[in-house]
């Protein structure tokens, strides 16, 4: 299992509740221990923050938990805590790796209760949705990681391009799934691309269950292009499904179609690539 490495940092976290002990005495006076603990609970978050911020997950995961304890309501505390335990995620293998990251993702799935969904940034829920699929990955749980991932892309105001990128991740598993049965069917020869055997020599389960794939990829991948259709690795896996798709296909008029409209995608992938180079080098 690998893990995707995604950098968060909470520099950006205020220090205003440095002295949050000394001012203690007097908020319990104002406000009594309900008070007194909401102020010891930032304090600890800032305590927290700048421990993960020199990689010491494990310290960083403590405090925040006992800045939940101090503040139950605290969800900045909640989201911190959950992140400190997916950062050693990757650092693990193993048994070990699996624990850490079903922690992980009941933590973050703590933050979508309604009491704390309600508190949460839009930035912040899109954050808690993506880790979840990712951290579902980590454990090759393809189907919830494909279901996390539709959840994340139908989030209310979801940006197009997130929407798009997580509809294409869905399309890619349906790719992923097409080319392990079209692989059975390969035959490796020397200095050249394999060559599939014709549909005739297929088992007929075998291309049932690629056309299938093939073509509830697409679905995605055409959902994800309505989403952004500037989104360039839409296309690119638009041309490879729909190349799995003719590889099981056996109306050779339907093959050419399925090939045609494969290379169209290819030259739009293509286009999309060099406006974005362009952008790039400061070009029109």
């Amino acid at each position: 299992m690998t893990m995707q490495k995604q950098q968060v940092s909470f520099g950006w976290l205020t220090l205003a509740f440095r002295k949050a002990a000394p001012l203690c005495g007097a908020v319990f006076l104002s406000f009594g221990m309900s008070g007194c603990n909401k102020l010891i609970a930032k304090d600890l978050l800032n305590q927290g923050a700048r421990e993960y911020n020199k990689g010491r997950f494990d310290k960083a995961e403590k405090i925040f938990k006992e800045a939940i304890e101090r503040d139950p309501e605290f969800v900045q505390a909640k989201l911190f805590y959950a992140t400190a335990i997916r950062s050693r995620v990757g650092s693990e293998d193993g048994e070990e790796q699996v624990k850490t990251a079903k922690m992980a993702i009941e933590a973050y799935k703590e933050l979508l209760k309604p009491e704390n969904d309600a508190r949460l940034k839009d930035r912040d829920r899109d954050q808690v949705y993506a880790f979840i699929a990712d951290l579902y990955k980590t454990l090759d749980d393809q189907k919830s990681y494909q279901e996390w991932l539709q959840k994340r892309a139908e989030l209310p105001n979801q940006k197009p391009t997130t929407k798009a990128e997580c509809l294409y991740s869905i399309g890619v598993i349906y790719w992923n799934e097409a080319t392990k049965i079209s692989k059975k069917y390969e035959t490796q020869v020397p200095g050249k691309l394999p060559e599939v055997a014709k549909p005739d020599k297929w088992k007929k389960e075998d291309i049932d269950a690629l056309l299938q794939a093939a073509r509830t990829g697409l679905s995605f991948i055409e959902k994800a292009i309505a989403a952004d259709p500037q989104y360039a690795n839409a296309y690119s896996y638009k041309s490879l499904l729909l190349k799995e798709q003719a590889k099981a296909t056996v109306d050779a008029q339907l093959v050419a179609q399925l090939e045609k409209d494969a290379q169209v995608a290819v030259e739009k992938f293509q286009e999309l690539n060099r406006q974005a180079a362009a952008e790039l080098s400061g070009g029109s």
